[in-house]
């Protein structure tokens, strides 16, 4: 193998940040400081959510996963922005595509090939994969807000953390785990 296939310095570089940006909502909105979870943790649990569900749904199971993966990939470089806080979705998208596409860019092509094809597939949210890793980093945020609940943290902060609305099936094949 040549140096050329193993260039992946970027991609692991901005994983490896993530670790450190934490989550914003759950400081500014739940007073959350010394449990809050990063952004990489987010990604995990939703890669871990993917991988289960995407079996038993029949979907590209592999697809989602890197779809999860690689969703807020883009905040190792601008941070964990709340809603409130973007100028707008259109521009913030825009910066985020830029980002990717700059972190991405010095992959080995086949690499960069398939995770651009996924995040723009992402980005449109047109497809079951692309759906399901949406409806999952909303998931992923309300078990994440149970957790703080059962930690004791202030529940009424929490509760609009917990108001989503997602695919039946899903809920069911997670039932255990939202409760």
């Amino acid at each position: 193998m040549s140096n050329k296939q193993l260039h992946y310095p970027d991609l692991v570089r901005a994983s490896g940040l993530l670790k450190r940006v934490k989550r914003r909502g759950w400081l500014k909105k739940a007073g959350i400081t010394s449990d809050r979870e990063s952004v990489a943790d987010h990604s995990f649990r939703m890669a871990i959510i993917a991988m289960t569900v995407g079996l038993e749904l029949q979907i590209d199971s592999a697809k989602l996963v890197r779809m999860c993966l690689i969703h807020d990939l883009a905040e190792s470089v601008i941070g964990d922005k709340m809603p409130q806080e973007k100028e707008s979705f259109a521009a913030h998208r825009r910066n985020e595509d830029k980002i990717m596409r700059n972190i991405l860019s010095k992959l080995p092509e086949k690499s960069r090939s398939v995770l651009l094809r996924d995040w723009k597939e992402l980005l449109a949210a047109k497809t079951r994969e692309s759906s399901l890793a949406w409806q999952i980093d909303k998931l992923e945020m309300m078990l994440q807000a149970k957790d703080y609940m059962r930690m004791g943290y202030e529940k009424q902060k929490l509760l609009e953390f917990t108001k989503q609305k997602f695919d039946k099936r899903l809920i069911k094949m997670l039932d255990d785990s939202t409760h």
